[in-house]
């Protein structure tokens, strides 16, 4: 049950501000099933909750009740999140996909089953799908103005296709032609759906340096640094690639002053080995 500990205020919440009474003169079966996910919420019997809830509120809705049909829905999704997000730390991807697309189908105005759902498919290896899903992250986002949704959408998609960029060109010691190529398909792609990151830009620059466009290597890994948030130790390899397209391209002052940039982390000694042998 520790899985469901979470819950605990959830359902003290629902006690206190909540409840409904059934009336005494008319029985209304939809009441009686709202106070009866709270009975079982209070008692941690979490699966019956939900289910409780969903039924008040498909029957609420019958009797025109938004306010207790909006009111149960949500708690329903709610508790197929909290329930899917247990799933997945215990390594069931599958059980909890069910759960966050059981949540988006009782009540589609709660976000977190969406990110859930992204989640849940990427960890299946579900790629296209996991795509779509943040898709669908994005478009909620822009539909309720809800900038976080439309933040982790746009990131969720930024770091997958960053990702097939990285392992082309980390193939290798020296990353070849085909590989530079598939990286800025990975890339390309990218920016078709959002837009890129210092990681893309830096990428970029990594590919063109593997296909000789030093220009270009030099051009991107500017755009990198000036998208760039992170530490000295962080921004090193940025430097490092735009002093060796500048290396490259035989401008050896400008790259002295890259690889200078470039002393930190484990691209100090590369760096260090540049500026003594230019």
């Amino acid at each position: 049950m520790s899985t469901f500990k979470s819950f605990a205020v959830l359902a003290l919440l629902f006690c206190l501000a909540m409840g409904v009474r059934t009336s005494p003169v008319q029985a209304q079966e939809y009441k009686e099933a709202f106070n009866a996910a709270i009975e079982a919420a209070k008692a941690n019997d979490y699966p019956t909750a939900r289910d409780e809830f969903a039924r008040a509120s498909e029957l609420a809705r019958q009797e025109n009740d938004k306010d207790i049909a909006d009111r149960s829905a949500s708690n329903a999704a709610k508790i197929d999140y909290n329930i899917g997000k247990g799933l997945i730390e215990q390594g069931n991807f599958a059980g909890a996909l069910e759960r966050f697309n059981d949540g988006i189908d009782v009540y589609p105005s709660y976000v977190n089953n969406y990110e859930g759902k992204a989640l849940a498919l990427k960890k299946l290896e579900r790629a296209e799908e996991a795509i779509q899903a943040y898709e669908d992250l994005i478009a909620f986002g822009n539909e309720h103005n809800d900038t976080q949704a439309l933040r982790k959408g746009e990131t969720g998609i930024r770091d997958h296709f960053n990702f097939l960029a990285s392992a082309a060109l980390g193939r290798r010691a020296e990353p070849s032609a085909s590989d530079a190529r598939e990286a800025m398909a990975s890339l390309e792609e990218l920016q078709e759906r959002v837009d890129p990151d210092a990681d893309t830009y830096f990428y970029l620059a990594v590919a063109n340096n593997a296909l000789g466009n030093y220009d270009a290597a030099v051009s991107f890994a500017d755009q990198a640094l000036g998208l760039h948030r992170g530490s000295r130790t962080d921004a090193a390899k940025i430097h490092f690639t735009r002093g060796e397209a500048l290396m490259y391209a035989g401008n050896i002052t400008a790259a002295k002053e890259s690889f200078e940039n470039a002393r930190f982390g484990s691209y100090k000694s590369p760096a260090e080995h540049y500026l003594e042998t230019l």
